[in-house]
């Protein structure tokens, strides 16, 4: 856009925008985001990535940070007054780290003097916009000393840097859009949100889903165990004042899907795994008595009339492979084959969790969904002991589709 970025600055012609942060367990607003716009001559809204683009330009990217900061943390006093348990999210750039700027006080003195607790703000950074480590660590420690909360934003995307977050321990990690945005439909980025969100728990960090914009995509976050959501869903940027009091209508909803949806999926699941167990004593009672060197063609008979079944193999005692992995051809991935191969008679399964837990002394083990080492696929592993002909202990594993499947 075409604006005088000097006259912006000297009219102090920036507004802030606030999106709020919703909690769905507790069905409350829990705190805003705030998200700069310019205001050019002529009325119009100046995108934030226009805004500072031309400052970094320009050489001007500290006073238009601390001028959107400024405005932001004095829109918000106004509703800490009124709700003093609600919470700022005030992005800080970055990449200021590396031009030495961070350690000049000027953020505690601002919201000192506009009554606003520190443990109120949480200061949101991109960590990937900052080469210099130490810089970036000594402002985390600063501010904390100062009792602000950190959090890192865009984690999940291209850019974030896992090793980081050891490093900062930050109090709230927030999962980037382009992971949440189609998570639902997209086994990987679930997985990949899943996996952060136990990282979060484990650390004590919270997580926030940012960038909802459908039901979808919130109910499937929701699913992973995360409570704390932003972004169109719920409402678009704007000014407090003008924040829509539909939020708590929109989580009401959301949370009456949610009831419906889980209880749908509890429903769906317990009638899949019971169809399941059905195929698996089917397979078992096949096996039973059977002699050794019969395993392989009954497993190909087994995996040709169950469409559900990816791969059939049988283990002994040991958790040594005394079958060939039976597959089916169609559900093994010809450009990965190079990387993802059926396991081969005499292989060693003892150290995989579907042998150990039947060791341990389960009578069936049924595992979480995980990318087949066969196949390549979204699969289930079934496992589950049979004897042959001459009474041994064996172990049958059977790889399910991922996909709930239904059977004849």
């Amino acid at each position: 856009m075409d604006f005088d970025l000097n006259k912006l600055l000297t009219n102090q012609a920036v507004e802030a925008f606030f999106q709020p942060i919703v909690s769905m367990r507790t069905q409350k607003v829990v705190g805003v985001e705030a998200l700069s716009r310019g205001r050019a001559p002529a009325g119009e809204l100046i995108p934030p990535l226009a805004l500072y683009g031309r400052a970094q330009r320009e050489g001007r990217t500290l006073e238009l940070d601390r001028l959107c900061r400024e405005k932001a943390l004095q829109a918000f006093k106004l509703r800490f007054r009124e709700q003093p348990d609600q919470l700022l999210f005030l992005n800080f750039e970055a990449s200021l780290l590396d031009q030495g700027v961070g350690g000049s006080g000027a953020l505690v003195e601002l919201v000192r003097s506009l009554g606003v607790p520190p443990s109120n703000v949480i200061i949101e950074i991109i960590e990937s916009q900052v080469g210099d480590l130490e810089a970036l660590e000594q402002f985390v420690l600063s501010h904390r000393s100062h009792g602000f909360l950190m959090a890192l934003d865009d984690i999940g995307s291209g850019h974030s840097n896992l090793e980081r977050v050891a490093r900062i321990k930050p109090d709230v990690i927030k999962l980037d859009r382009s992971l949440v945005s189609g998570v639902d439909r997209h086994f990987y980025k679930k997985e990949i949100a899943r996996a952060l969100l136990k990282l979060g728990n484990k650390i004590g960090a919270l997580v926030v889903a940012e960038g909802v914009e459908t039901e979808g995509e919130a109910l499937a976050v929701m699913d992973l165990g995360v409570d704390m959501l932003q972004g169109f869903h719920f409402a678009r940027p704007a000014p407090l004042a003008a924040l829509p009091d539909g939020c708590e209508a929109k989580m009401r909803t959301l949370a009456g899907l949610y009831r419906s949806h889980t209880i749908g999926q509890i429903a769906t699941r317990k009638k899949v795994y019971h169809l399941y167990d059905e195929v698996v004593d089917g397979l078992k009672r096949r096996l039973m008595g059977l002699e050794v060197s019969g395993l392989d063609e009954t497993l190909q008979a087994l995996i040709d009339s169950h469409p559900a079944l990816e791969c059939i193999y049988v283990l002994d005692h040991n958790g040594v492979q005394i079958s060939e992995s039976v597959c089916a051809p169609q559900k093994i991935c010809k450009q990965r084959k190079v990387i993802f191969q059926p396991a081969v008679r005499g292989s060693d399964q003892s150290l995989k969790n579907y042998f150990l837990l039947l060791l341990a002394g389960l009578t069936r083990y049924v595992s979480e969904p995980y990318i087949s080492l066969a196949s390549g696929s979204p699969c289930i592993t079934i496992s589950t002991w049979f004897k042959d002909a001459g009474g041994r202990d064996l172990v049958i594993c059977a790889d399910f589709d991922h996909d709930l499947p239904s059977f004849p």
